[in-house]
């Protein structure tokens, strides 16, 4: 809950004239799903602009309007408050800000290359066994979800989980300022979002912001394993913790053991846990969770517990089993790092029938992305994947690689969309068939996991 003065101090607005709303309910971005009594703030993008939808707003229910555009945004409702903004991105950050330093509640903030909203969700989930946790709703990491999520804490809540997420430089400082996380999680550095961050050492710049900018007492969970973060561990004056698996860390896994449907390892070397899935990652995604509830005082038969029941979120390497045949569904985004642990993981599964691999473009790489996507031709051929289908103009390199190092043409099939690989699954799948589908976001790859769903 929002009163007129908090907005206009927490947003850095300037109020218009003739304002009757004195208290708002809550905050939307979006004039499709606000609330009644909300405050509706008209963000631009690069495909809409939130002024247009203002009267949409209204006519919903909301009771504030945060605008910049002094010609779209003017005061023209009766008993609605008008705050005019410099930029309303901006503002609503700095609302979140405002918000967040009302409530003394910890913020525990994960980032990294891959991983972040697995590890997002296991740390929620094992802390949720003593506090009350307010987390991201799925996946919104960047500059609008993070502060709508903020601005959800309330008086209910003991601590806050948020995953951060970038593309471009100085978006994880901006976030780290928004939120004041008392705790920092990198998952790994790895070759995502190149295109804008340039090199693995862009992406470590851009990620380590977080680690910079912690607010008290600034304690950070890193992976050992990674070539980068694993250099911090020379690093012994500031709170540094670090997990690993088979790396001597203060969250180590070893005698890592692949069962048919889980992972089991030995945590520090004595206690046995377990995670669902054959995905060795989700190990690492795991220690990291293990980690945050330990800092909290979770005892290890809690989180043993809270581990083996967890389940993978939708779209990440999620194994669905249908009918005829068995779906990883790894279709919410993909970069070389997590593409080649999601192929490791179905040439690791038993099948009756054939693996398949469903790939699209991986995007946001740069000026390396035809040699990335070359590498992955080399790397299904020698590996047993018995039908490659690429889908996109970048992965067309990577069909041609495949063919190329041994792959022969009735294996390796590209099409441009996912219409054509629906078409080409419906004549060629079997009974038995394990496939992956796996591409950046912006490919809609879901749709082809869903056509499956239906005629399994």
């Amino acid at each position: 809950m929002f009163n007129i003065k908090d907005l206009v101090a927490g947003a850095c607005g300037v109020l218009g004239p003739g304002v009757t709303a004195k208290r708002f309910s809550g905050v939307a971005t979006d004039s499709r799903t606000i609330g009644k009594g909300e405050i509706f703030f008209a963000l631009r993008g690069p495909r809409f602009d939130g002024h247009d939808f203002i009267d949409r707003a209204v006519a919903a229910g909301g009771r504030a309007i945060v605008y910049s555009d002094e010609k779209k945004g003017r005061p023209r409702h009766k008993g609605v408050a008008y705050v005019r903004v410099a930029d309303t991105l901006a503002a609503l950050g700095a609302l979140a800000r405002f918000h967040r330093r009302r409530f003394g509640i910890p913020v525990i903030a994960v980032t990294g290359s891959n991983g972040k909203t697995t590890t997002k969700e296991m740390i929620a989930e094992i802390l949720s066994a003593r506090y009350r946790v307010l987390k991201n709703t799925g996946t919104q990491n960047n500059l609008i979800g993070v502060p709508l999520t903020l601005l959800r804490i309330c008086s209910k809540h003991d601590l806050c989980v948020v995953e951060m997420g970038t593309n471009k430089r100085g978006e994880i400082g901006r976030l780290t300022e928004i939120a004041a996380p008392n705790v920092g999680v990198i998952t790994n550095i790895g070759p995502a979002h190149l295109e804008f961050l340039g090199s693995l050492q862009g992406v470590y710049r851009e990620k380590i912001e977080l680690i910079r900018r912690l607010a008290p007492p600034g304690i950070a969970l890193l992976n050992r394993c990674d070539l980068i973060l694993g250099k911090l561990s020379r690093i012994r004056s500031k709170p540094f913790f670090f997990f690993g698996v088979n790396r001597q860390a203060d969250f180590m896994a070893s005698e890592v053991t692949y069962h048919p449907q889980r992972i089991t390892f030995l945590y520090n070397k004595r206690r046995p846990l377990e995670v669902r899935h054959g995905a060795v990652h989700n190990v690492s995604n795991a220690l990291a969770a293990v980690g945050c509830g330990v800092l909290f005082g979770i005892d290890v038969e809690t989180i043993r517990e809270r581990l083996a029941a967890f389940d993978v979120p939708q779209m990440r390497l999620k194994e669905i089993r249908l009918k005829k045949w068995t779906v990883f569904d790894d279709s919410y985004n993909s970069n070389p790092q997590s593409l080649k642990q999601a192929i490791d993981v179905l040439c690791r599964r038993e099948a009756q029938g054939r693996r398949i691999l469903i790939m699209g473009d991986m995007l946001e790489l740069g000026r390396q992305s035809g040699d990335f996507h070359a590498y992955f031709g080399r790397y299904v051929a020698r590996k047993p994947v018995d039908i490659l289908v690429t889908m996109g103009a970048h992965a067309r390199h990577t069909a041609e690689t495949a063919r190329l190092n041994g792959m022969s043409e009735a294996a390796v099939h590209h099409f441009p969309g996912c219409a054509e690989v629906l078409e080409f699954l419906k004549a060629t799948l079997r009974e038995g068939d394990v496939l992956l589908v796996k591409g950046s976001r912006s490919m809609r790859m879901e749709q082809i996991v869903q056509q499956l769903k239906g005629e399994s």
